[in-house]
C-alpha cells in the first residue's frame, strides 16, 4: 500500500509538470520588416518564459493569411469567395504560415533555443467560411448555396487539411481556431459534421501525442448543446477562457469527471487578453478552474484569446504577470 501510495504520487507529479504556459496566437504588429517583427514576437515570448510559442500573426489577419486557397481573393483585409474552395496551388511550404513557422524555427536555432516549442495557429473551417462568405454574400452565393453550410464549410476543411498535415510534418503544434461557435451564428449539426470528419483524417498518433487542439473563445455555456459538441469531437485538447465578462460563464460547464470521461485536456485562459488584471485575482482564478478539473487534466495555461487588439505595452504587462502567476502555481 505505501508503495503504491508513492506510485501514484510520483505519476501526479509527472503529471504537473506537463502543464506548459502558451499563448492564443496574435499580437499586436511590430514596427520594422517581417522577419525583423516576427524575431521581436519570438523574443518577447522567449523573455517571459513562454513554453510553446508562435510567430505572433505579423503578416496578416487570422483571415487575410488564407489568400493562398482557391477559390478566394483578397477584398480590403478580409477574403471573398470567387470559385470553388479548394487547397492552394503550388508546395505547401510556401503557405504564408509554414513560411513564418521557419522563419521562427530559424531564429531559435541561432538562439540555441531549439528546445521551444512552436505553434501554428489555423483558423477552422467554420469561422473561415462564415468570415469569406459574408465579406461578399453575393459572390459566395454564386458558388454555395448559403441556406446549408455543409458543403462550403467541408470544401473549407478540405482545403485547409494539407496544410495542417503538412505543419505537423514539420514538427508544429497545431492550434485550430473555431471563435464563430460560441457566438451561436453556426449550425451545431453543421460543425460537428464538419469537425468530426476533419480530426478523424489526423493521424491518430498526432491525436494521441496532444499535438493539436481546438481552441474556442468566449461563452460555451451561452450556445446550447455546443460543450457537448466539443466533447464529442475526435480531439483531445480543448482551449478555453476563463477571464472576460463572457468567458466566466465556462466556469459553470467544467468538471474533473466531464473531462476524464471524455478523454479531454484543457488549455486554460486563466488571464486576459486585454486587461492588465491583478496578480492575485488570476492566481484565485486559476485555483479555480484546477478545483473544477483537476491539475492532471490541464495540459496549457495561456491568455483567453489573441493580443492582436492590445498594445505591445499592455502584452508586456499581461505576460509578466503571466509568468509570476504560473511559476507560483506550476
Amino acid at each position: 500500500m505505501v508503495f503504491y501510495g508513492w506510485f501514484k504520487f510520483f505519476i501526479s507529479l509527472v503529471f504537473f509538470m506537463s502543464i506548459e504556459t502558451s499563448v492564443v496566437g496574435s499580437f499586436p504588429k511590430f514596427e520594422g520588416s517581417l522577419d525583423e517583427a516576427i524575431k521581436k514576437v519570438v523574443n518577447v515570448q522567449l523573455n517571459f518564459g513562454i513554453d510553446v510559442i508562435t510567430d505572433g500573426e505579423q503578416r496578416g489577419s487570422m483571415v487575410s493569411y488564407f489568400d493562398q486557397l482557391s477559390g478566394l481573393e483578397k477584398t480590403g483585409s478580409s477574403l471573398k469567395i470567387i470559385g470553388k474552395v479548394g487547397p492552394m496551388i503550388g508546395e505547401k511550404d510556401q503557405f504564408y504560415k509554414i513560411v513564418d513557422y521557419k522563419k521562427v524555427k530559424t531564429i531559435l536555432e541561432g538562439l540555441n533555443r531549439d528546445e521551444v516549442k512552436v505553434k501554428i495557429t489555423f483558423t477552422g473551417p467554420m469561422t473561415l467560411g462564415t468570415i469569406c462568405a459574408l465579406t461578399d454574400k453575393q459572390s459566395a452565393q454564386n458558388h454555395y448555396s448559403l441556406d446549408d453550410n455543409r458543403k462550403m464549410y467541408f470544401d473549407f476543411s478540405e482545403a485547409l487539411l494539407p496544410l495542417v498535415l503538412r505543419a505537423l510534418e514539420l514538427g508544429a503544434l497545431v492550434q485550430i481556431d473555431e471563435p464563430l461557435l460560441s457566438t451561436g451564428s453556426i449550425n451545431l449539426v453543421e460543425a460537428k459534421e464538419v469537425l468530426e470528419k476533419f480530426f478523424k483524417k489526423v493521424p491518430s498518433s498526432v491525436i494521441r501525442d496532444e499535438k493539436i487542439s481546438l481552441h474556442v473563445c468566449g461563452s460555451i455555456k451561452a450556445v446550447p448543446g455546443l460543450f457537448d459538441v466539443l466533447l464529442g469531437l475526435p480531439v483531445l485538447v480543448l482551449s478555453l477562457g476563463f477571464s472576460g465578462k463572457k468567458e466566466r460563464e465556462n466556469m459553470d460547464i467544467i468538471s474533473k469527471r466531464v473531462f476524464e470521461d471524455n478523454n479531454k485536456k484543457l488549455g486554460a485562459g486563466f488571464i486576459s487578453n486585454i486587461n492588465i488584471e491583478n496578480q492575485k485575482i488570476t492566481k484565485e482564478r486559476y485555483f479555480e478552474i484546477e478545483k473544477r478539473v483537476g491539475k492532471e487534466n490541464i495540459k496549457y495555461l495561456h491568455p483567453d484569446c489573441g493580443f492582436a487588439l492590445a498594445s505591445t505595452d499592455k502584452v508586456n504587462q499581461i505576460l509578466e504577470n503571466m509568468r509570476v502567476v504560473s511559476n507560483l502555481i506550476i
